[in-house]
């Protein structure tokens, strides 16, 4: 399957192109070749396919040591393709790169697009930005919420800050709760199918 995937990665398929990436990126089918998954994922993400982009953001966000310098500036420009795609990584991690800058609102935009999609960590981010007010006015009703949704916290966290709510203030966090269900885009289901 290596093989075929590269014939249609060599007539141009995009997506080919990043699945490609990804096999040498993991190793799958082939040698582990990490300097050729990253040109595979800049030709994936010049024919503009999101998760290519995404990926190639990744290189330059750490993940290409000795292969390509971090540098924060790519990394946002590249995953921002993937986030604006609707891919949930993408957007948590576009969160992260505005929140090291000092930029909360921003931020907490993206956290709550990849929360929306059930993105665990972005769930945990926004219960903490709530909290603290960072970016947005304090709610502990949505940051409750948020923190149980997240489902990353042990139930005693969960039941140790619903007893610090007033009684109103819980019933509005659990009102949330209830009435929430993930909205995953096309994209993320088809990253997360492979």
């Amino acid at each position: 399957t290596f093989n075929a995937m590269v014939a249609l990665a060599n007539r141009g398929d995009a997506e080919a192109q990043y699945h490609v990436g990804m096999m040498y990126n993991n190793g799958i089918g082939t040698q582990q070749d990490r300097s050729q998954a990253f040109e595979w994922f800049q030709k994936s993400a010049a024919a503009n396919d999101p998760l290519g982009a995404y990926k190639l953001g990744c290189y330059y966000d750490g993940q290409g040591v000795g292969i390509v310098a971090t540098d924060p500036d790519q990394a946002l420009k590249y995953k921002l393709v993937s986030a604006k795609a609707g891919y949930a990584r993408a957007q948590h991690d576009v969160a992260l790169l505005y929140d090291r800058r000092g930029d909360s609102e921003e931020a907490l935009k993206w956290w709550r697009m990849a929360g929306d999609q059930g993105h665990p960590a972005s769930l945990f981010n926004l219960s903490r930005a709530y909290s603290a007010g960072k970016g947005t006015p304090r709610d502990l009703s949505l940051s409750y919420a948020y923190f149980k949704l997240s489902q990353l916290a042990p139930a005693k966290n969960v039941n140790e800050m619903a007893s610090l709510l007033s009684k109103p203030e819980l019933e509005r966090g659990e009102k949330f709760v209830s009435e929430w269900k993930p909205q995953p885009t096309a994209l993320t289901l088809k990253a997360l199918s492979g």
